[in-house]
């Protein structure tokens, strides 16, 4: 893609040369035409002016003014010439004063872009006044100033355009920061817990004199290990994505009873059980139902492990409600403070349930605390 954009770039630089070249050669025979030497001058010099400023990526407003200026004198100039033009008033000028005039409207500040779109807007309708001729002066002075306000309006919808898509990009890359930031947290913080809880449950039973029989040590180490082998895969996961241009791998495709299945199984803490409506767990529902389903279950499970003591047991539930599904994860525990701080994962799980158009609610349950998502369960 970035050949592609090298060579539409100089495409784009060879047309802009061509056309100042022909512009260039257009203005010389412009001035070629002049009946006095004072007028070849005037009309050369106010035709090249601005299609050299034309050829700048930016417009200075200084330039700009002193442009609209130099015109608007050298009419006045052509009003006192013994022989004014009587072929030409300076039809690249005129070109270059309305697309200029486009220019500021996109690029300049508001304020500057009033005024000096309002000298460019003045001096393009004097041009005729410039011409020996007087007969159609009125009417080419009155086709100028439409000209000009559709330019006007030209580049007011062109700096709205610009304004739009600037806002959709910044909307687009705060979108995928949150985006990042949820998946950074699910993926990762989960693993992490997990550790941070085993190391706590090693040193609890080490300082209650309880010391581990070594297969126990083992099998707690083992755990530590594998929690932190799959933290490494997420992160690794996460970082060819952000450094990837590629389309990220699609998930194969699964129902909701193996995804609840396997966040079981990877639970380090209190027994786990799970209730699961039969139609449901072999159900085909949309992919981003399932991602988020897998989502509640996994980030409500870390919250358990991080925030809960004394749990003796997880329920984890899905029922069917017609239109929607019902997840649930409950647990018995009470608050703990084992000085994990507290994150951004109810809100990141709220944005994400509400993404796919489902509602999040968490809170106690009176003998323990419970979180449920309500998921819409059609095909989409």
């Amino acid at each position: 893609m970035i050949g592609i954009f090298d060579r539409l770039t100089w495409v784009q630089r060879l047309t802009a040369g061509l056309l100042a070249m022909t512009a260039g050669v257009v203005v010389i025979l412009e001035g070629v035409s002049a009946e006095s030497a004072t007028g070849a001058i005037g009309i050369v010099l106010c035709g090249l002016v601005p299609v050299a400023a034309l050829l700048s990526s930016t417009v200075s407003a200084t330039v700009v003014s002193g442009i609209a200026v130099l015109s608007i004198v050298f009419t006045v100039i052509c009003a006192h010439l013994q022989f004014p033009p009587d072929n030409t008033f300076g039809v690249i000028e005129l070109l270059g004063l309305a697309t200029l005039m486009v220019r500021v409207i996109i690029q300049v500040s508001p304020r500057r872009a009033v005024w000096l779109a309002a000298l460019l807007f003045i001096a393009a309708p004097l041009l005729p006044l410039r011409l020996a001729d007087q007969e159609y002066r009125s009417l080419i002075g009155a086709a100028i100033v439409f000209g000009m306000a559709f330019m006007a309006l030209l580049g007011m919808y062109l700096r709205l355009h610009d304004r739009r898509r600037a806002d959709a990009f910044d909307l687009a890359r705060q979108s995928q920061r949150l985006e990042y930031a949820r998946d950074l947290h699910d993926f990762v913080a989960h693993h992490v817990t997990a550790m941070v809880a085993q190391a706590q449950a090693v040193r609890f039973i080490t300082a209650a004199g309880m010391a581990p029989s070594p297969e126990g040590l083992d099998e707690m180490l083992a755990g530590i290990e594998k929690a932190g082998s799959e933290a490494l895969v997420s992160m690794r996961g996460m970082v060819t994505v952000l450094r990837d241009d590629t389309t990220a791998p699609v998930r194969p495709h699964q129902t909701l009873g193996p995804i609840v299945a396997d966040a079981a199984d990877r639970y380090t803490g209190s027994p786990v059980t799970t209730s699961i409506d039969q139609t449901l767990a072999t159900r085909t529902l949309s992919p981003k139902t399932l991602d988020a389903a897998r989502h509640v279950v996994q980030e409500s499970l870390t919250n358990v492990l991080r925030h809960a003591a004394e749990v003796t047991r997880v329920e984890i539930s899905a029922h069917d409600s017609g239109e929607s599904v019902e997840l649930s994860v409950t647990n018995d525990g009470i608050a703990a403070s084992n000085g994990l701080p507290g994150g951004f994962g109810l809100v990141g799980l709220t944005e994400r349930v509400e993404s796919v158009g489902g509602r999040l609610s968490a809170g106690p349950t009176g003998t323990g605390w419970a979180v449920t998502a309500v998921l819409p369960s059609s095909q989409g």
